[in-house]
């Protein structure tokens, strides 16, 4: 009896509980409340099959690309930074889609190899370079500006590509990069493109339809360290992209000059040797599905489906163990790097 009594002083607290759950659960199998259960878990599930059916169509709904391309003998598009990786990708995309292209980069030798080779390649094409430093702050895009102005056509493509972490080491504390290097990451990756976007616009406007291309990244929905100047600048980006789709909307051009933003993960390049399985991808890949969500509608999205599927599982995650990811990754790869350089020496 004791016993009894003592178990019952012990766990009366969960009576109050386990009356209310038996109210509920007694009030759950009525009628009514089975009816109700059924409604909700069909718009539910109605709901997720819309917005999964809508997933799978952006990326197979044919593009309206081919709007901008005005005439036969090829529009013209400018791709900023498009020596190496992603930038050479666009380049060579948008030449075998009917483009003229105008190639930027601060290394002539190198602007010159990759004009021969897109010549080569694409015969009917039209290609010109232009020489400019985005991670100077003496306004290299009036080089750039004026370059435009002496083609023999209408620009009516504006890739900003051009960016990337563009210092050595890549990974640093924010402390440890010196004054000069945040300038030439905030050049770089924010200055120049804004700066360029507002001196082509009007041209843009004149030659409408137009398109402008901002690469953004993935880092600027995370706290990444070591990269934090950089991702900073991807997330003006982003900001400055929808802002100025909203403006453009304003001005009664939201038809005429569509804005929008690729959100890139990762991806080969010249500066990205990192390998994730699955989720990796070459820039011909980004870019090729970058170009197929033109005319979707949207501002901000990634360009190619493992990109947006990575983006997916990624937000499943709790935030501290994504968090806890991401800051042992960053740790490794700021490892790898020092130990490659000490290497060097």
């Amino acid at each position: 009896m004791d016993n009894k009594e003592e178990l019952y002083k012990r766990f009366r607290i969960f009576a109050v509980p386990i009356y209310y759950l038996q109210r509920v659960y007694g009030l759950w199998r009525t009628e009514t409340a089975q009816l109700t259960t059924a409604v909700v878990g069909t718009v539910v599930i109605g709901l997720a099959a819309y917005r999964f059916a809508l997933f799978i169509w952006s990326f197979v709904r044919p593009s309206t690309l081919e709007r901008y391309c005005h005439v036969e003998t090829g529009s013209w598009a400018v791709v900023t930074g498009a020596t190496d990786g992603i930038g050479r990708a666009w380049a060579d995309e948008l030449s075998n889609r009917g483009f003229n292209i105008l190639l930027h980069g601060r290394n002539p030798d190198k602007l010159e190899r990759v004009k021969k080779e897109l010549a080569a390649k694409y015969p009917k094409r039209t290609l010109d370079t232009v020489v400019a430093d985005a991670s100077r702050s003496d306004h290299p895009e009036q080089a750039v500006v004026d370059k435009v102005k002496q083609l023999p056509g209408k620009l009516v493509i504006l890739v900003n590509n051009v960016g990337g972490a563009v210092v050595s080491p890549a990974y640093q504390t924010h402390a440890e990069m010196t004054p000069s290097n945040i300038d030439t990451v905030l050049n770089t990756n924010a200055r120049f493109p804004i700066h360029l976007t507002s001196l082509l616009l009007p041209l843009l406007r004149a030659n409408k339809p137009a398109l402008i291309l901002n690469c953004g990244s993935a880092t600027a929905n995370f706290g990444i360290p070591y990269l934090a100047a950089y991702s900073g600048t991807k997330a003006l980006i982003e900001g400055f992209t929808r802002s100025l789709d909203a403006e453009l909307e304003c001005e009664g051009l939201g038809k005429d000059i569509e804005v929008k933003c690729i959100t890139i993960n990762n991806t080969r390049s010249a500066g990205n040797k990192t390998e994730m399985p699955v989720f990796t991808i070459d820039g011909g890949e980004l870019v090729r599905g970058s170009l197929g969500k033109v005319g979707d509608g949207e501002v901000i999205e990634f360009g190619h489906w493992r990109h947006a599927v990575q983006a997916f599982v990624v937000g499943l995650l709790p935030g501290r163990v994504l968090r806890g990811y991401l800051l042992d990754q960053m740790r490794m790869r700021k490892v790898v790097e020092e130990e490659e350089v000490a290497k060097s020496r």
